[in-house]
């Protein structure tokens, strides 16, 4: 899409609430017809309250953040949901975890107890679920040291172990299986012997999980997911292939026209890295058409990012510039108009929430 240029501001990230609504009431479906609760992840947007709208009409009850500032954000405008600290807490952000989460994520006893002391000079009761590191090599304990960890949480007077969870695709892109939930399954086992009750979640991962969780193959006992690029863009995280029903163009960016030249494709001069280290490689296309627009990559990941004119493309980007071909472009592309593009990868999305740089 292409408008002439207004007054607004820009990059300018746009937010369809309709659709991301559609978005998570379908994966909020999928998930209750297994037995599966939601907890949607809303880390990926810094909470916006747009999104976090959207996923409350939608009917979702638990929200997930990696930030306490986003925590906060999430308890004035859900007061209702229960909320849930996805990045482990340490012993110095104990006081912060208590009062803005329902739950955290922990792999350490000094964190537990430091998380209990909170709990009782603030005078709430706070749940966690201990982390079980199952192949992918982030966070969580080993299966053989689960008991360890869970004999740290026993008699803790503020703290209720609430479950246990695991990460997997997110660092060492292990895919999520049957065999790998199972292990899952016995680390719970080995907590409840220790505890002497079994917690009620086993929280299976993310949106790497959907393809598990869709094929039935998901093990019983596997109750929550904590998903996020699955609902916001529409597509499971292992191949990155889109969901049936659910939209993939729910953001997009739209940046203003600044420079449009011909010039050649290949660059004159011996080459080395360029602004981030890299070496560049260019494909030899003769003279063409070149497009400069102001979003770069302090702002966005440009491999993320689909440009909505046809033959529009993306070839390059430095921190504050990125670079078009538009010699194929549908309609003449004028400094002053505005381009837009679709955002389909999790860390362009990201990068555009973060960046203070792009208007929301």
């Amino acid at each position: 899409m292409i408008r002439v240029a207004d007054h607004g501001i820009y990059p300018r990230l746009r937010i369809d609430g309709g659709k991301l609504q559609h978005n998570a009431a379908c994966v909020l479906h999928e998930c209750r017809s297994r037995g599966v609760k939601l907890t949607a992840v809303t880390k990926g947007t810094c909470a916006h309250p747009e999104v976090v709208s959207a996923l409350l009409k939608a009917g979702v009850k638990s929200l997930g953040d990696s930030r306490l500032l986003n925590l906060n954000r999430l308890s004035e405008l859900a007061p209702e949901a229960e909320l849930v600290l996805l990045r482990l807490p340490g012993p110095r952000s104990a006081v912060g975890t208590v009062r803005h989460a329902d739950i955290s994520l922990n792999s350490e006893a000094a964190t537990l107890q430091a998380l209990n002391q909170a709990a009782a000079e603030t005078g709430v009761q706070h749940g966690v679920w201990l982390m079980v590191d199952v192949g992918d090599l982030r966070e969580g304990v080993w299966v053989d040291d689960v008991a360890s960890l869970a004999r740290s949480a026993k008699g803790l007077s503020n703290l209720q172990v609430k479950g246990v969870g695991t990460n997997l695709a997110c660092y060492g892109g292990v895919i999520p299986s049957t065999d790998n939930m199972n292990r899952l399954l016995r680390a719970r086992d080995t907590v409840a012997e220790v505890l002497g009750y079994q917690p009620p979640v086993v929280s299976g991962g993310n949106s790497a999980n959907w393809n598990l969780l869709c094929s039935g193959d998901t093990p019983q006992g596997i109750n929550n997911l904590r998903i996020g690029e699955a609902l916001l863009l529409g597509q499971e995280a292992v191949q990155r292939q889109p969901i049936e029903g659910a939209h993939r163009d729910v953001f997009s960016v739209e940046t203003e026209v600044i420079e449009v030249k011909k010039k050649p494709s290949v660059p004159t001069g011996e080459t080395g890295q360029d602004a981030f280290g890299q070496l560049p490689t260019f494909e030899d296309r003769g003279d063409h058409l070149r497009a400069i627009v102001a979003l770069g990559r302090q702002d966005v990941d440009p491999d993320g990012l689909r440009p909505e004119m046809e033959g529009v493309e993306i070839i390059g980007a430095s921190s504050d510039h990125m670079i078009l071909d538009v010699e194929h472009a549908e309609a003449a592309v004028q400094p002053g108009e505005v381009l837009s593009f679709v955002v389909t990868g999790y860390s362009a999305l990201l990068a555009l929430f973060t960046s203070p740089y792009v208007d929301k």
